[in-house]
Formats: C-alpha cells, sequence, structure tokens
C-alpha cells in the first residue's frame, strides 16, 4: 500500500506544480524559469547518486552509438520543448485546463507506439475518442469557436511529452534511471538558457527572488522529489496501475487552481474533465490487440 501512496503523492506534487508554473510567469520568462528549475532538479538529485553508490545494475549491452551523453541530450531536447509549450501556455489558460490536456500523453504513447512497434489496444481506441470528445467540450468555446492559445499550446506540447515518456521507454534498459534523470535535467536546463536570448529574456537577481518559491517547489518537489517517489513507487507496483495512480495528476492540477488561484470552470468544461478523465482512465485497461506492426529484418 505504502508504494501506491507513493504514486500518489507523485500526482499530487506534480499536480500542484502546474500552480507554480502558472505563478512563476508573473515575475520570470518562460525559458528562464524552466532553465532554474530544471538546473536545480539536476542537483537536487545529485545526492541520490552518492546513496546508490556500490549498488550494482544489471543493464544490457547497449547500442553502439548510444552513449549516456547522446540519451541525455535526445531526452533533454523533448523534455525542453514540452515543457516550453507547457510553460508559455499556462500564461493564456488556467493550471486546471493545463493539467488535464497534457495528461493526454497517456493516450498519446500507445498511439504513437505504434509506429515504433508497440501492441495497439481496443481501449487506447476507445479511450481516445472520449478523451477526444471531452477535449472538445473543455477547450473549444460554447459557441463552438477556436481554442484558446495557451490550450493549443499545451496540445503541441502533449505530442514531445509522448516521444520524451517513449525515449525514456527505449533508454532505460542501458542506463541508471537517476544518471537518466539528472542529464536530462542538465542538458534542458542548458536549451532554455541558449534560448532566452532569442526570446528576449534577461536573467536578473530580482526576477529570481521574486520567483524563488515557484523555481524550489518546481526544481526540488516536482523535479527530484517527485522523480524519486515514482521511482521507488514503480518497483513495486505494475506499470499499468502505476500509469493509473500517476494521470491522477490532472485531477490534482484542477483542484489546486481552484483552491490556490480560484480557477472556475464552466459546466461545460466540468464535463469535458470528466469525459477525459474517463478515456484516459479506460485506455490503461488491458484489452485485446487490434494493430502490431510486425518487425521486419
Amino acid at each position: 500500500m505504502k508504494y501506491r501512496l507513493m504514486l500518489l503523492l507523485t500526482a499530487l506534487v506534480w499536480g500542484c506544480a502546474f500552480v507554480a508554473q502558472r505563478t512563476g510567469m508573473d515575475t520570470i520568462g518562460p525559458f528562464a524559469f524552466n532553465g532554474l528549475r530544471f538546473l536545480l532538479g539536476a542537483l537536487s538529485l545529485l545526492p541520490v547518486i552518492f546513496l546508490m553508490k556500490g549498488k550494482d545494475e544489471s543493464l544490457q549491452d547497449r547500442p553502439r552509438w548510444l552513449t549516456l551523453p547522446t540519451a541525455c541530450l535526445i531526452l533533454g531536447f523533448f523534455l525542453f520543448l514540452g515543457s516550453t509549450f507547457q510553460q508559455i501556455g499556462l500564461i493564456y489558460t488556467t493550471a486546471g485546463k493545463a493539467g488535464f490536456i497534457t495528461s493526454l500523453y497517456i493516450i498519446a504513447v500507445p498511439i504513437l507506439g505504434f509506429f515504433l512497434h508497440h501492441p495497439l489496444r481496443q481501449s487506447h481506441i476507445i479511450g481516445c475518442i472520449i478523451a477526444v470528445i471531452g477535449l472538445y467540450l473543455l477547450a473549444f468555446h460554447d459557441t463552438g469557436g477556436a481554442m484558446n492559445l495557451g490550450d493549443v499550446l499545451n496540445l503541441i506540447g502533449v505530442i514531445f511529452w509522448s516521444f520524451h515518456i517513449l525515449c525514456i521507454d527505449r533508454f532505460v534498459p542501458y542506463f541508471s534511471g537517476v544518471h537518466l534523470a539528472i542529464g536530462q535535467f542538465a542538458a534542458s536546463s542548458l536549451f532554455n538558457f541558449l534560448a532566452m536570448p532569442a526570446a528576449g529574456e534577461t536573467l536578473t537577481a530580482a526576477a529570481v527572488m521574486a520567483s524563488a518559491v515557484p523555481i524550489l517547489y518546481c526544481g526540488i518537489i516536482s523535479s527530484a522529489v517527485g522523480y524519486t517517489l515514482q521511482i521507488i513507487g514503480q518497483t513495486k507496483v505494475p506499470p499499468t496501475e502505476a500509469s493509473l495512480l500517476c494521470s491522477f495528476e490532472m485531477i490534482f492540477s484542477a483542484l489546486a487552481g481552484f483552491f490556490l488561484l480560484g480557477e472556475w470552470m464552466s459546466l461545460r468544461e466540468i464535463a469535458g474533465c470528466l469525459l477525459m478523465a474517463v478515456g484516459i482512465f479506460a485506455a490503461q485497461i488491458p484489452s485485446q490487440i487490434v494493430l502490431q506492426r510486425k518487425i521486419t529484418e
């Protein structure tokens, strides 16, 4: 039970991070915020390496081209893109809506994974249809107008979050999860700092101090603590159940947005959230394989 509670706590930590990210945008630019956040996340995980020192990890022989720096750069790049669209999107939408839209990666991963020879199950298709209907109710206006910019940016970010997860699945058999986490955080931080001049952002001590609480929360609590809890929790909980527990992130983001920021949703938006939750949960139910690409030599 304690391992399931760890995963539920992970979802709570990640859900509340949407509030921290949104409030951080009041005093600092998105690239500066993410750059500091991921740098702090990498530094916060360094002690974990010393705790793991001496533990033997039986990792598979990796392809010749795949080194730890290469894997970290790839993961960091997708983390940079996903977090960039999410962070800028939060300027224009609520924390609750961003949390639900981002959670669509749970459905997008198996669909994109089909092209990488992962099986596509009946529940994936059904869950996707239900979630898309929910997305329409959540993100489109009552008059049937277009999605707002923040919702669109978060939806684009789902693509990069999905590729990030698929790459993690590809690299984890070859490298320590903690080393990958530190490396991807460091790489993503570097990409964000390099993007700052192009975006016209400057980093000042005053901006850092004004955004200190959101940066500390996202860097230490959401990144370092959340990641560690996820790793420990998943050692004793089956993957499907673990994904289900972590997906409560979307519900906690909506609750945090309501209680901490006073964000309200219309009945239409609430109905959309409920349908998206049903679709996301349904997609994780084991079911019959309907499509699977064969690996050709």
